[in-house]
């Protein structure tokens, strides 16, 4: 645990990098008997809060994504596990930002339509490629009309 300490206050990685190390690297440690996950978790929260992020949300309907990721760094390859915690700490921004309305609110992709020149069947289909930044919630994929404007050039 020490070193894993150092190394994170050494660290001259990007926050959202440190962050996916601090949490991986912790889980592999796994110095208690129960709660490694949930204390990895917290723990990456409160270290992307130091570094000025919010705090990261990883949803249920994740769940699945996140152990495969874990899995793969705990395999060598830390990157889709970095990707993942990327991704989450684009999922809470949106979150944060549509909290403000406007045309940051987030929407439903179905009245998304009514700004964009797309169906919502393709706006979807973009989400789902993450080439449109877009949320899902209870299923349903948000997106807003800055987003909108920017990315689909409406």
């Amino acid at each position: 645990m020490d070193g894993l300490i150092r190394e994170v206050a050494e660290s001259r990685m990007h926050p959202i990098g440190t962050t996916a190390f601090l949490h991986h690297r912790f889980v592999e440690i796994h110095p208690f008997t129960d709660g490694n996950g949930r204390v990895a978790r917290l723990l990456a929260n409160l270290y992307m809060i130091a570094k000025d992020y919010p705090p990261v949300v990883i949803r249920t309907e994740d769940r699945g994504k996140y152990y495969k990721c874990l899995r793969s760094a705990d395999a060598g390859d830390p990157v889709p596990f970095a990707s993942f915690i990327a991704k989450s700490v684009d999922n809470s921004l949106t979150l944060y930002l549509s909290i403000f309305g406007g045309v940051d609110e987030l929407v439903p992709l179905k009245e998304l339509v009514r700004w964009v020149p797309y169906s919502q069947e393709y706006l979807s289909l973009l989400a789902r490629r993450d080439s449109l930044d877009a949320v899902k919630i209870g299923g349903v994929w948000h997106s807003s009309r800055r987003v909108g404007e920017r990315d689909l050039g409406t």
